[in-house]
C-alpha cells in the first residue's frame, strides 16, 4: 500500500524538471536552436516524446542510431550551452515544491534528486529553490550510460543513498521517469495534472494534481 510505503520511507527521491521546476520550455528551445543550426526541423510530437528523457536518446531519435558518438556528444554540449543561457531566464519554481521538500526533510527523510538534466543545471535549480542544503544525493542521467526510462538512474540513486527500493519513494511528473522509478522497484507518486491520465496508472501507486494534495497525503500518512 502507498500509505505504508510512505510511512516507513527513509528517503524521498524527486525528479527535477516538471516536478520541482518548470524548465522544459527552455530545453525545447535549446534543442530547436541547435537543430535549426543543423538544418533540421522535427514535429512537436518528437519534442513531446522526449520530455523527462536525456539528450542521448533524443539525438539518436532525430539523427538515427548511427550518429557517431563524438558528433552526438558535440550536439549535446551545444544544446547544454544554449540551456545555460535560457534556463536562468525561463526556469520557474513549481508552486509548493520547495515547501514540500523542506517538510519532508524536517520530518526526517533524506532527500535525493534524480534527473535527466546535467548536474550543473540541477545544482542551479536547487540554488534557485533554496534547497541545495536539503539534498543528500544528486544523480544526473547525463553522467550514466543509460537514462530514464531505464531504471539505472534510480538504481544509482538508491545505491548512493545506501537504501533498498522499499525504503524510499519517488516523485515524478513525466511518464519516462515514472517508468524508470517503477522498474527500479520504487513506490512512485505521480504529481501534476498530466499524471492523472491512464497511461501513468501502471507505474504510479498514487497520483495527485499538485503539492497541496501531496501535502495532505503526507500529513494523513504520517498522522499529522
Amino acid at each position: 500500500m502507498t500509505s505504508s510505503a510512505i510511512s516507513r520511507a527513509q528517503a524521498a527521491i524527486f525528479d527535477l524538471d516538471g516536478t520541482l521546476v518548470q524548465s522544459e520550455s527552455a530545453w525545447e528551445e535549446a534543442k530547436r536552436r541547435v537543430l535549426a543550426a543543423e538544418g533540421v526541423t522535427i514535429a512537436q510530437a518528437d519534442y513531446d516524446a522526449f520530455v523527462g528523457r536525456g539528450l542521448r536518446g533524443f539525438l539518436a531519435h532525430v539523427f538515427g542510431p548511427g550518429l557517431p558518438e563524438d558528433h552526438r556528444d558535440a550536439l549535446a554540449a551545444r544544446i547544454g550551452a544554449e540551456a545555460d543561457v535560457l534556463l536562468p531566464q525561463m526556469r520557474q519554481p513549481i508552486s509548493g515544491a520547495a515547501s514540500a521538500v523542506v517538510e519532508l526533510a524536517e520530518a526526517g527523510l533524506r532527500i535525493a534528486v534524480c534527473s535527466s538534466s546535467p548536474r550543473r543545471h540541477i545544482l542551479a535549480a536547487l540554488v534557485q529553490l533554496n534547497l541545495a542544503d536539503r539534498i543528500s544525493v544528486i544523480v544526473s542521467g547525463a553522467d550514466l550510460p543509460r537514462g530514464k526510462p531505464d531504471p539505472l538512474p534510480y538504481m544509482e540513486t538508491l545505491a548512493q543513498l545506501g537504501l533498498n527500493a522499499d525504503q524510499a519513494f519517488a516523485v515524478e511528473d513525466a511518464l519516462p521517469g515514472a517508468i524508470s522509478a517503477h522498474a527500479a522497484g520504487l513506490t512512485v507518486i505521480g504529481i501534476g495534472g498530466q499524471t492523472l491520465s491512464q497511461g501513468f496508472a501502471p507505474y504510479c501507486r498514487v497520483r495527485v494534481p499538485d503539492y497541496a494534495a501531496f501535502g495532505r497525503l503526507f500529513a494523513t500518512v504520517r498522522g499529522r
